[in-house]
């Protein structure tokens, strides 16, 4: 009894591990995708000048892989552009009742924001 108590333990803590290693991989994911969004509004910004609020407009010019237009990972992406030199996009955690938040990246290349459940610490991309 005192031996399958000590392993029912072990295999919670490792339970709780991998569920916080896992959404990290999400979260990481998510920066990355961003940093490629942020990618195609530079190029797209060297062709028109402008930015744009629109990704299927990077879509449809070969510069975004499609799979971050359908959002499909967990994270639903978004781009504003308040005029032809700044822009904001923002990847928001869905499909999850224990995890939310929203990273963000803006022209400058600067990741932002936390992904937090209860009584976890935030997660912050693994890379800058």
């Amino acid at each position: 009894m005192v031996v399958l108590t000590v392993i029912a333990i072990l295999v919670a803590m490792a339970v709780l591990r991998y569920d916080r290693a896992l959404e990290q991989s999400r979260a990481d994911i998510a920066a990355a995708d961003l940093r490629a969004v942020w990618s195609a509004q530079r190029l797209y910004w060297l062709e028109n000048r402008a930015y744009t609020a629109d990704l299927t407009v990077l879509q449809a010019a070969g510069l975004l892989d499609p799979q971050i237009v359908l959002a499909t990972s967990g994270y639903v992406y978004q781009v504003s552009a308040a005029d032809s030199s700044t822009f904001t996009a923002n990847a928001t955690r869905t499909g999850s009742t224990r995890w939310s938040g929203a990273y963000q990246i803006d022209e400058t290349g600067l990741v932002s924001g936390t992904i937090q459940a209860t009584g976890q610490l935030s997660l912050v991309p693994g890379f800058q």
